[in-house]
């Protein structure tokens, strides 16, 4: 039983050894991932800046859809995990069958809502002419395709919870090769542009879905969906929403920081826009390693934590930290070193590379930030502390970032700098407040033994019976 060895191996194995055998495929996933937006960016500069600048600005609103999915997609592994830590593998496979209907119901809100809401986002983000058509005209195709989409995150979410790392990567690497092999038919041969990337990408998740559907309902493992789990039952719903808010919630505030921080790089021109975005799609490449680790750990600590051992979960996120430290130095001194070759495969303008570079430069010296806050939010959701995780998630944007984005014009002048300075600096600052957070953190299981429940049932009759005794010696007396 592949679920159960998962298990055995999550509990009892090596922690060097299980953390990377089960962050690889998801480092390999996010890199997978992130070649979605290397491709659409790689071939999109072949047509020029504006085409870039526009996927750039559009980029956060896709993201905020991202973020209420992987929400609730955290929230499903949490308790999954937790689950099957604790040999409840019915319940596991009942809350992974109301993950399923709850994000299927809420991909099709979220569509319809997006599609009527984007032009009003676009235009608080100042988006006008060219930039504009070419945005709305991505996003009304990326947001309406959010099922599809919420698909892969429940599916990603469900696996994971089991500690099957491996399987969310074949899909995504099935998916990006037809989108490898798409956008170029789309984009030139068709003559569509941006809009053919994103066709090309929404098609190719409707492939996937087929993939989905067959590896959950069909395919014969313990965790195969009936169609009974999928009733929906508002004691789980209950469960997935208290957990699911907070993590939704801080992911969402993400994207709305990175909303508005994108419309503030706006203002210092288009060239600067399409660095900022080359720029974060490489820095997403090198600090991947890291977040698979942080994706590694949710799992790893959730099914330790069912189990109860709590001494297991702080060994997990302290090597978990020593391993990302090390993948952060390895992708400073990359970028330190061969930073504007990279910018110059995305763009041949002069001051794009230029730009860009700058600002490889001053964010890979903040990677050690980026290594250990994934880390730590991870640990603190696969406990069920979603709402520390949250203000973890808010704080890097809204309380280090943005204010300082504000304030550092009036000392070093209005210059690309200023975007520079306040990202390097919020990622140093929210590491250091995660840790904190951390450290005066207690950990407990949010799944119910049978045995204290029991006890407790006891315990309330014991003194059930007292109260009833003592009653009868006042009447008596």
């Amino acid at each position: 039983m592949k679920t159960m060895k998962k298990r055995k191996m999550i509990l009892e194995g090596d922690m060097y050894k299980v953390i990377i055998l089960l962050s690889l495929p998801i480092m390999l996933n996010n890199l997978i991932q992130t070649m979605y937006n290397l491709t659409d960016t790689y071939f999109l500069s072949k047509l020029g800046s504006v085409e870039v600048a526009s996927m750039t600005l559009a980029w956060p609103v896709v993201f905020l859809q991202l973020a209420l999915g992987v929400g609730i997609g955290i929230a499903g592994t949490t308790l999954i995990s937790q689950n099957i830590g604790a040999k409840k593998i019915d319940e596991a496979r009942k809350i992974a069958g109301q993950l399923v209907s709850f994000a299927m119901g809420f991909s099709v809100l979220l569509s319809v809502s997006g599609i009527i809401n984007t032009p009003y986002i676009l235009k608080v983000m100042g988006a006008a002419g060219e930039i504009y058509s070419n945005a709305y005209i991505y996003l009304i195709l990326i947001v309406g395709g959010a099922p599809l989409m919420y698909a892969s995150f429940v599916y990603s979410s469900i696996k994971q919870g089991e500690g099957d790392t491996t399987s969310p990567m074949i899909l995504s690497l099935i998916s990006v090769t037809i989108n490898i092999i798409l956008d170029p038919i789309f984009i030139f041969y068709l003559d569509l542009g941006i809009k053919g990337a994103a066709l090309a990408t929404l098609l190719a998740r409707g492939i996937m879905s087929f993939y989905i559907v067959y590896q959950l309902f069909i395919k014969d493992t313990p965790m195969r969906l009936r169609l009974k789990d999928l009733k929906p039952e508002f004691s789980y719903i209950k469960k997935l929403t208290k957990l699911g808010i907070p993590a939704s919630i801080g992911q969402a505030t993400i994207a709305m920081g990175f909303v508005v921080l994108n419309s503030f790089v706006h203002t210092y021109g288009q060239l600067t826009l399409a660095a900022f975005g080359i720029g974060n799609r490489i820095t997403g490449l090198i600090v991947m390693p890291a977040m698979g680790i942080g994706g590694a750990v949710s799992a790893i600590v959730g099914q330790n934590i069912g189990n109860n051992d709590v001494k297991r979960v702080r060994e997990c996120v302290f090597k978990s930290s020593v391993l990302g430290a090390v993948f952060s130095v390895a992708g400073t001194a990359t970028l330190l070193i061969w930073g504007s070759s990279i910018v110059r495969f995305f763009s041949t303008n002069k001051d794009i590379i230029y730009l860009g570079n700058e600002y490889l430069k001053y964010i890979s010296l903040s990677f050690i930030g980026l290594a250990v806050l994934p880390i730590i939010t991870g640990a603190l959701q696969g406990v069920g502390q979603t709402k520390k995780a949250m203000y973890l998630s808010m704080s890097r944007l809204w309380v280090f970032r943005l204010p300082a984005l504000l304030v550092l014009p009036y000392f070093i002048g209005r210059t690309e700098k200023v975007i520079w300075y306040s990202i390097f600096s919020s990622n140093i600052i929210a590491m250091l407040v995660a840790v904190y957070f951390y450290k005066r953190s207690e950990f407990k299981s949010l799944v119910e033994d049978p045995e204290d429940e029991w006890v407790e049932n006891k315990i309330d009759q014991g003194i059930k019976i007292e109260v009833e005794q003592n009653l009868k010696k006042i009447k008596t007396k």
